[in-house]
């Protein structure tokens, strides 16, 4: 893992009071420690590392729901090949997507005017694997034109869903 550049992501930065480093770690408070520039220890850094790969990497999330739909559309229930490139799958036939659009993140109470806010709104909500599944182009393309056709309201209460 440590060849992924990834992490480093100013808004991750933490500081107690007096204006020194805090581990980046979640839920750690310990001040960073040489030679971790952002950590206080070797297993704070991996498991951040970890953490930070599974829940904000794209590619690996994606990856994360093909694996485990099988390869599927949830829809039509079509098995369509991949191939692994840079160990993530891929398919051309296949789209991750999000039950839920992104769009509707606000009317749902999620909010981007924090770091705290941004990890919430996007473990939860755009890369929760409740909200994705693996669809066919073809489907994913009736998904999309349904939603886009269809008001906010009725959409979400259709979804079963209401505004915060």
């Amino acid at each position: 893992m440590a060849s992924r550049n990834i992490v480093y992501i100013r808004e991750f930065d933490k500081f107690d009071s007096m204006g020194n480093s805090i581990c980046r770690n979640t839920g750690c408070q310990n001040l960073v420690k040489y030679p971790f520039r952002k950590y206080c220890s070797k297993g704070c850094s991996k498991q951040f590392e970890k953490w930070y790969y599974h829940n904000f990497y794209w590619e690996r999330v994606r990856s994360d729901i093909f694996k485990r739909d099988n390869y599927t559309c949830q829809i039509c229930r079509k098995k369509y090949p991949y191939t692994y490139r840079k160990k993530f799958a891929r398919s051309k036939r296949l789209e991750c997507d999000h039950i839920i659009p992104r769009s509707l993140y606000k009317e749902l109470g999620f909010r981007f005017d924090s770091l705290d806010n941004k990890i919430k709104t996007i473990t939860e909500f755009l890369h929760s694997h409740d909200n994705l599944r693996t669809l066919c182009k073809e489907c994913h393309k009736g998904v999309t034109k349904e939603y886009l056709q269809c008001p906010t309201d009725l959409y979400l209460k259709n979804k079963n869903l209401t505004h915060v």
